[in-house]
């Protein structure tokens, strides 16, 4: 089974393909620390989507797109 970090990474991938290069060659501690928090953001979406919490949803959707730019920005500073 994949890491929290791959998984991660993986969806990160499929949410920004323009910049999928960059976020699959990307490999520092912070942008692997990134990757995992945005799998644990993810499935907790998917938690609270599935226990009909809409306000937890919309709370953890916010921090998935704060994560989608950290990530980014980690990705392209990578040398």
């Amino acid at each position: 089974m994949k890491s929290a970090e791959d998984r991660g990474r993986s969806r990160l991938m499929l949410r920004m393909p323009a910049w999928r290069a960059e976020l699959r060659k990307a490999a520092t501690p912070e942008f692997l620390d990134v990757c995992e928090a945005y799998e644990i953001a993810w499935e907790a979406i998917t938690l609270f989507g599935k226990l009909r919490l809409p306000r937890r949803v919309e709370e953890f959707r916010i921090i998935a797109g704060d994560l989608e730019g950290e990530a980014l920005i980690q990705a392209i500073q990578t040398p």
